[in-house]
C-alpha cells in the first residue's frame, strides 16, 4: 500500500536526511482523480491569469508604442536566456520526479539556484551594456540590469512551486500564479498611464513576479536548512545536467525568432511580432502550464507503468486539441477584424502575423507535450538529442523567412512546426512501445471539428464584408459562424462531450451566480 505524501512541517529543525515525502506509485483510479483534481484547479487559475493579461496587453496597446514592445521582447530574450537556460538547471523537474526527496536535497538545491541566480544578475549588471550593444540597442543597458533582478526573483522560489507541484497542492499554486498576472497588471498599466515607456513593463513584471515569490514561500510551508553538500546534489547530477543542455536548444527555438527579428529588422517589427506571439502565447501557456504542473508529476509517478502513463498522456492531449484547436483556427479566420477592434489602427499589421500565429499555435499547443514522455521516462538525453534538431530546424527556417520581413518569420515558423509535428510524437512514444497514431487519433475529433469552425468562421467574416460590414461586425458574424458549426459537429459527432461541456459551463455559471 502506497505512502500518502507528507507536508513539508513548519516551525522545526529537521534532518538533512528526513523524508520531505515518499514519492510512492498509485492506483490508476487515485492517479485520474488527481489528474482531474488538478486540471481543474489549475486550468481554472491559469485561465483566470492568462485572462488578465489578455486585457493587460489589450490595454498597454493603446498606452505604449509597438517600439517599447519590440525593445522589451528583444532585452528580453537575452535575459531570458541566462534565466531558462542558467536558472532553473533542471532541478525543478528533478525534485517532482525524485522517488525519495529528503530535506537535504531540497535544500542543497535551493541554495545552489540561489547562486545561480545571483550569479546571473550580477553578470547581467556588469555586462549589461555590451549584451545592449550587441543587440543593437545601446541605450538599454539600465533596462537590461532591472530584467536581471528577475533572474534572483524567479532562483528563489523554484524549489517552493517544484514541491507544491510534487505534493500535488494545485490550488495554491493556482494562488500565486493569479497574484502573479494581478500584480504585474495593476503595476504595468499603473506605470504606464503615469510614465508611458518601456520600463513600466519591466518594473511590472518584476513586481509580479516578487509578489508570486512571497505566496510560493508562505503557501509552501517549506523553508531550507543551512544544509548545501555535494552528496545531495549528484543525487540529481545525471537528471539535471541533461535538462540543463536541452534548455539551451530549447531556448534557441523559443527565442530564436524574435533575436532575429529584433535585430536585424528592427524593435518597431518585433513589437508586431511580438503583440501577434503575445495575443497568441496567453492562452497556450495556460494549458501549457497545467500540462507541466499537473499531467508532468503524474506521469512521473506512473514512470514503471507504460499501459497507464500512455492512456493519461493519450486522454490528456486529447483534452489540450479539443480546448485550444478550435480557438486557433477560429481567431486565425477572423485575425485582421479582430486585431482592428481590439488593438486600433497603429497595430494594423498584427493581423496577419496574429493569423500565421494562431495556427502555429493550433500545431504547437500539443507537439510541446511529449516533453513529458522524456522526462517521466527518465530520458532527458534523448530529450537534448530532440531539442538540437529541432532548433536547428527552426532557426533555419526562422532565417529564410526573415528575407521577407516578420510576416516571412512567421510563415518559416509555421513551417518548421508542421515539418516537425509527426517525430514530435513518434520518437517519444516509442518509450511507451506505441505508434503515433495512437495519439492522432486522439486528436482526429478535434482537428475536424476545428477545420469545420475556421471555415464557419470565414463564411460569417466574409459574407458581412462583402455586404459592406464594419470590423466589428465582421468579428461578430465570425465568432458566431465558427461557435455554431462547432457547436452542430459536437452534438453529432461527441454529444457525451457536449453534455458534459454544458454541465460544467452551468455549474460554473451557479457557483459565479452565488
Amino acid at each position: 500500500m502506497s505512502e500518502s505524501p507528507q507536508r513539508p512541517a513548519r516551525g522545526r529543525r529537521r534532518d538533512p536526511d528526513e523524508l520531505i515525502d515518499v514519492h510512492a506509485g498509485a492506483s490508476r483510479q487515485t492517479v485520474r482523480k488527481g489528474v482531474s483534481s488538478g486540471v481543474r484547479w489549475t486550468a481554472g487559475s491559469q485561465f483566470a491569469s492568462q485572462a488578465t493579461k489578455i486585457v493587460m496587453a489589450l490595454v498597454l496597446a493603446r498606452l505604449l508604442e509597438p517600439d517599447d514592445f519590440g525593445l522589451v521582447a528583444l532585452l528580453t530574450v537575452a535575459t531570458g536566456f541566462f534565466e531558462r537556460v542558467l536558472g532553473d538547471t533542471g532541478t525543478t523537474s528533478a525534485i517532482v520526479r525524485h522517488r525519495q526527496l529528503t530535506q537535504g536535497l531540497a535544500s542543497s538545491v535551493f541554495f545552489w539556484n540561489l547562486l545561480v541566480g545571483s550569479t546571473t544578475a550580477a553578470a547581467l549588471a556588469v555586462f549589461a551594456s555590451p549584451i545592449a550593444r550587441l543587440l543593437g540597442e545601446p541605450d538599454a543597458d539600465n533596462l537590461l540590469r532591472l530584467l536581471g533582478l528577475m533572474a534572483l526573483i524567479n532562483a528563489a522560489g523554484y524549489v517552493q512551486r517544484a514541491l507544491l507541484r510534487r505534493l500535488a497542492e494545485f490550488r495554491r499554486l493556482g494562488i500565486t500564479n493569479y497574484a502573479n498576472a494581478g500584480v504585474t497588471a495593476a503595476v504595468t498599466i499603473g506605470l504606464a498611464i503615469t510614465d508611458p515607456g518601456p520600463r513600466a513593463l519591466v518594473l511590472g513584471n518584476l513586481a509580479g513576479s516578487a509578489a508570486s515569490l512571497a505566496l510560493a514561500w508562505i503557501l509552501s510551508g517549506w523553508v531550507p536548512s543551512l544544509v548545501f553538500r555535494r552528496r545531495y546534489l549528484s543525487q540529481i547530477s545525471g537528471f539535471s545536467a541533461n535538462m540543463s543542455a536541452q534548455n539551451v536548444f530549447g531556448y534557441i527555438s523559443f527565442a530564436g525568432d524574435r533575436f532575429i527579428i529584433g535585430r536585424f529588422l528592427g524593435p518597431t517589427e518585433l513589437g508586431y511580432y511580438g503583440m501577434s506571439n503575445r495575443l497568441m502565447r496567453y492562452p497556450l501557456q495556460a494549458t501549457a502550464q497545467t500540462f507541466r504542473e499537473v499531467v508532468f508529476p503524474t506521469l512521473s509517478r506512473l514512470q514503471d507503468d507504460d499501459d497507464a502513463l500512455l492512456e493519461t498522456y493519450r486522454r490528456t492531449v486529447a483534452g489540450i486539441s479539443f480546448a485550444l484547436m478550435p480557438l486557433c483556427l477560429t481567431i486565425a479566420s477572423v485575425s485582421h477584424p479582430l486585431v482592428a477592434v481590439t488593438l486600433g489602427a497603429k497595430w494594423e499589421p498584427v493581423g496577419t502575423l496574429l493569423g500565421l500565429m494562431a495556427l502555429v499555435g493550433a500545431l504547437q499547443a500539443v507537439a510541446t507535450t511529449p516533453a513529458a514522455l522524456y522526462l517521466a521516462k527518465g530520458r532527458p538525453d534523448l530529450l537534448l538529442r530532440w531539442q538540437m534538431g529541432s532548433s536547428l530546424i527552426l532557426m533555419i527556417c526562422y532565417s529564410v523567412g526573415a528575407i521577407w520581413g516578420s510576416v516571412g518569420v512567421a510563415s518559416g515558423f509555421l513551417f518548421g512546426i508542421a515539418l516537425l509535428f509527426y517525430p514530435a510524437f513518434a520518437i517519444p512514444l516509442r518509450l511507451v512501445d506505441a505508434p503515433a497514431s495512437t495519439v492522432f487519433r486522439a486528436m482526429r475529433p478535434s482537428a475536424v471539428g476545428s477545420l469545420l469552425a475556421a471555415a464557419g468562421a470565414l463564411s460569417g467574416r466574409f459574407g458581412v464584408e462583402a455586404l459592406g460590414g464594419s470590423d466589428w461586425a465582421q468579428l461578430g458574424a465570425g465568432l458566431a459562424g465558427g461557435l455554431l458549426v462547432f457547436g452542430v459537429h459536437m452534438l453529432v459527432t461527441r454529444p457525451q462531450a457536449a453534455k458534459d461541456l454544458t454541465a460544467v459551463v452551468a455549474a460554473r455559471a451557479s457557483e459565479l451566480a452565488k
